[in-house]
């Protein structure tokens, strides 16, 4: 079975069209409390399409991007980024080398014991640890009802998950590995509007659905879109962009 976190390059230019980006000022924020400058050196794990780093290379980063899927890394490299198909737990590790590491819709899929040391030792003095995710919020009303009901009737070991994840442990686990100064949080709130296609086209690249069978998937994005449609056609999500960062802690100097 393919393993979940690289189920995403299955479908990975379907995954770069649909994907949402995140808000400006989230890397404006980042930029500023990093005190970063054009050239310097920034480190993303499990860059994706390049959702997130184009955004970082606009501002002048120089950007190394970890990507695990082959094909994720490909879409990547035709955008001209310097992609290397690595998790971060195997990638060998440049000390020091980064006033930046980041992770965009990513870290969750991060588990070594000692992936928090690993991101300090990454960063040079004073470097900063950005890690953020878009997180929709969930439907409301009676397209709420309506959807709920699909997802039991088609993927019932997904009902009650739809929209429904905490994001708490990113902060606690930053400050507990005493890696870091304090976490500062941010959120972005934000919002666009999906057509019934295009919202089964997103689901389409999320992990939980691509690990259904194909014939369940289909069935269950069929009905998805049939809710959409018998209530007006579209969906409009509002995003939070949760932003966490720190910066390197002075007694985790690079060795």
């Amino acid at each position: 079975m393919t393993e979940q976190r690289l189920v995403f390059g299955e479908i990975a230019e379907q995954y770069d069209e649909a994907r949402p980006t995140y808000p400006p000022e989230l890397f404006d924020t980042v930029t500023t409390f990093g005190a970063l400058a054009p050239g310097d050196r920034a480190l993303e794990i499990g860059a994706g399409t390049g959702k997130a780093t184009t955004a970082w290379i606009e501002r002048g980063l120089r950007v190394h991007a970890l990507e695990p899927s082959g094909p994720m890394a490909d879409v990547l490299r035709a955008k001209g980024v310097d992609a290397e198909v690595a998790t971060f737990e195997e990638w060998r590790l440049e000390s020091g080398a980064f006033r930046l590491v980041c992770a965009a819709q990513a870290w969750h899929w991060v588990h070594s014991p000692d992936r928090y040391e690993r991101v300090a030792a990454a960063l040079g003095a004073g470097g900063t640890v950005a890690f953020f995710w878009n997180k929709g919020r969930a439907l409301t009303g009676a397209l709420r009802r309506d959807n709920d009901a699909v997802y039991k009737q088609y993927a019932p070991e997904m009902a009650g998950s739809v929209g429904d994840w905490s994001l708490d442990w990113v902060a606690e686990q930053l400050d507990a590995s005493g890696a870091f100064t304090p976490t500062v949080r941010h959120t972005f709130t934000w919002g666009t509007r999906y057509t019934s296609a295009e919202w089964v086209r997103l689901l389409g690249t999320h992990s939980d659905h691509r690990m259904l069978g194909e014939e369940q998937r289909n069935q269950l994005h069929a009905a998805v879109g049939d809710v959409i449609d018998r209530h007006g056609g579209h969906v409009e999500v509002v995003y939070d962009a949760n932003l966490y960062m720190a910066r390197r802690g002075e007694d985790h100097a690079s060795s």
